[in-house]
């Protein structure tokens, strides 16, 4: 079979190839597993499977609570090629739309993020409020059966979580987001406070890979020694200490602690929520299916990945720290002590980077061995078995 390029022998795979690829994989016990088959990070039509059977059904993060703060506030995402208008409402309460205007579906706004009094329509002017009722459609008093309140923004179902908003663009979503992830909170990372962290950094990213080869990265700390000698080593956490969370339906998780109780990665002597070794341990954790976070005692990084075709995927990210880290840092310092955050982050991205792109690449073949597990990767093994649950 000639292979055009750009293209490799798993890109045209049968959807029922792929589909029972995946099953026979997460059939296998942990201590026998193999990797995600490749064709799973290649083939188009699981591609365009997984758009339908998750990104349209499933809770996507698109942010934080404090990034909209006041009535009025916005932020847009795109979920499946779908642009959302997250609104902070008068009431305090937090609502999404699709960003479409509904009379021909022009999209309301291009910004990402920003305050508004009213969204207005760009096209003929229909102007919507905050709670997306249509206010003004400039001449429609021409049509003699046009009803203003029955002309409204599609609303979507939105939750909290720990400070999270997720939103979903199913009808009828099978599952609270908050439900399913309270073992999580009760067990783990309820004990750190995740919402009372202040958001200072929102950033995006774009790689060349499947955004299923950044869950994988994310979701083992088996890299870390090797990998980020410049950022994330640092923190020296010895791989002896890991342990991996149990197995759920809705998220995965590992944890260990780092070696000083002061300083980078440890909790400030204010804070009165964690205590003994939780203290100076890290959680990363990944709500199924794209929402990754690193939480620490002292600030969490959270990734939002969306892909953008088989080999390119967008990922929005950001950073948030704990109210008295906060205080800690001198008005004229702030600006400072961002940038240098954003530095830090970029650089351990860069480091992953370069690994996520080359996973993609070095998979494309169809002459691979089969591949094993270390024993503190099991959260991708967890994310296989995910992955065949929901495309099935």
């Amino acid at each position: 079979m000639k292979i055009e390029p750009g293209l490799n022998t798993h890109t045209n795979a049968p959807l029922e190839v792929s589909l029972k690829m995946l099953k026979d994989c997460s059939f296998k016990s942990f201590e026998l597993a193999s990797p995600i088959p490749p064709v799973i990070n290649h083939s188009i039509n699981f591609y365009n499977h997984e758009q339908d059977r998750i990104f349209n059904q499933e809770w996507i993060c698109i942010g934080r609570c404090d990034e909209i703060q006041s009535a009025g506030d916005f932020l847009t995402h795109q979920i499946a090629g779908t642009s959302v208008l997250v609104v902070r409402q008068d009431s305090g309460e937090i609502i999404s739309f699709i960003n479409a205007c509904a009379h021909r579906f022009t999209c309301l706004s291009k910004e990402r993020s920003g305050h508004a009094f009213a969204f207005t329509c760009p096209n003929h002017a229909w102007t919507y409020g905050l709670d997306g009722q249509l206010k003004h459609a400039p001449f429609m008093e021409m049509k003699s059966n046009f009803i203003t309140n029955k002309h409204k923004l599609e609303r979507l179902h939105t939750e909290i979580w720990e400070g999270f908003i997720y939103v979903t663009l199913s009808k009828k979503p099978k599952k609270s987001i908050a439900r399913s992830l309270d073992r999580l909170r009760k067990n783990i990372v309820g004990q750190y406070d995740m919402a009372r962290y202040k958001t200072v950094i929102r950033e995006r990213m774009s790689w060349n890979a499947n955004w299923k080869n950044l869950i994988e990265n994310f979701t083992e700390s088996y890299h870390v020694p090797i990998a980020h000698p410049k950022t994330f080593a640092g923190h020296k956490k010895q791989i002896k200490d890991y342990e991996c969370g149990e197995d759920s339906n809705h998220f995965c998780y590992h944890f260990a602690p780092q070696e000083s109780d002061k300083g980078s990665g440890a909790a400030h002597e204010l804070n009165t929520n964690l205590q003994g070794k939780w203290r100076r341990t890290m959680v990363d954790f990944c709500i199924f299916p794209n929402h990754l976070v690193t939480l620490m005692p002292d600030y969490l990084w959270w990734v939002s990945v969306m892909p953008k075709g088989v080999g390119g995927f967008e990922a929005t990210w950001g950073v948030a720290v704990p109210p008295e880290i906060l205080n800690d840092i001198a008005e004229e310092d702030y600006d400072k002590w961002v940038k240098e955050k954003i530095d830090y982050m970029n650089r351990a991205n860069e480091e992953d980077r370069s690994l996520v792109e080359r996973l993609y690449q070095g998979s494309q073949s169809n002459r691979l061995p089969q591949g094993t597990f270390h024993p503190i990767e099991k959260n991708l093994w967890q994310f296989i078995k995910y992955l065949t649950k929901i495309t099935a």
